[in-house]
């Protein structure tokens, strides 16, 4: 039984002598959602390109559950749904025939139809034109174009772009129901606080090079959170707070910002500070988010997997 969806080793692509992905290797699992996240210019979409076999790399391997891509291209990518960019829709048709049309060229049963239509909960629009659909009801339509034939992996790029905030929940919900469906889901996205709420597993790319792998509570892990707090005597407390071993930052709106290893942490200062005879007035804990994160490992240079 395979454990990776999609597996790469040394992946490498160049345009020229532009080095787009350098030396990625990927692990996304069997039934994650993988937010594949990074710049502009970073590599996903010539990464998603090179999983999908639209394009060759110039070196490295592509497993797609467990078995070479190369050589097996036509049986494995059967497998596989996409939707890159905007879905390729007829404006004249009505969402039904445009359904039609893939099932005509994939020669699956008019069931699958149906059955694609409720999962994006289309059946309503579903004999009404394209033309008169919104984004959202357009990218839904896509999503179950790629859904067609019950791919084992769906490939998703940007697949919440230009959405409205109902459009982007509505998509949301349906990428989360999809694992539970038997599909694992692998997606580039640059909305990062709708990739925290959705994936189980993340990648971030950077300059062509996978600067991190893993999950959420790992990526976390990395990155401490922060104190930040006023008191009566700002000054020396921050100095009493140096002295037992805590980096301080005195803040511009006379705060001090402590990095700490959670509430204990911040039970363990109050309590320092309180003995010493110093008022506190003010504690309030910040997570770093996804985005914080995310900022900070791209502003810096590579950092382990």
């Amino acid at each position: 039984m395979e454990t990776y969806v999609i597996e790469t080793q040394g992946l490498t692509r160049f345009y020229g002598n532009f080095k787009a992905v350098d030396n990625l290797s990927l692990q996304v699992p069997v039934g994650s959602i993988y937010g594949f996240l990074g710049p502009n210019g970073a590599g996903k979409t010539t990464t998603i390109r090179m999983l999908l076999g639209l394009i060759r790399p110039r070196a490295g391997d592509i497993k797609l559950f467990g078995l070479p891509l190369k050589g097996n291209a036509p049986t494995l990518l059967g497998k596989v749904g996409s939707l890159v960019e905007s879905p390729s829709l007829y404006p004249h048709l009505t969402g039904w025939e445009n359904l039609e049309v893939v099932r005509i060229m994939t020669g699956g049963s008019r069931s699958e139809i149906e059955r694609v239509l409720g999962v994006v909960k289309l059946e309503d629009a579903a004999h009404s034109q394209v033309k008169n659909y919104s984004l959202g009801m357009r990218q839904r339509l896509g999503l179950a174009m790629a859904l067609f034939g019950k791919p084992r992996l769906l490939i998703l790029d940007e697949p919440t772009n230009g959405l409205d905030p109902a459009g982007i929940h509505e998509m949301r919900e349906l990428i989360c129901s999809l694992p539970q469906q038997g599909v694992s889901v692998f997606l580039s996205s640059h909305l990062l606080s709708e990739v925290e709420q959705m994936v189980s597993h993340i990648g971030i790319i950077n300059d062509g090079q996978l600067v991190f792998q893993g999950t959420p509570d790992e990526l976390n892990a990395c990155y401490q959170d922060k104190l930040t707090l006023v008191t009566d005597r700002l000054e020396i407390s921050q100095q009493l707070l140096n002295l037992l071993g805590w980096r301080t930052t005195h803040l511009e709106d006379h705060h001090l910002s402590v990095p700490v290893n959670g509430l204990s942490d911040v039970a363990l200062i109050n309590n320092e500070l309180v003995k010493a005879g110093h008022q506190v007035y003010q504690l309030n804990l910040q997570h770093s988010s996804l985005e914080d994160i995310f900022l900070s490992i791209t502003n810096q240079p590579m950092v382990g997997e």
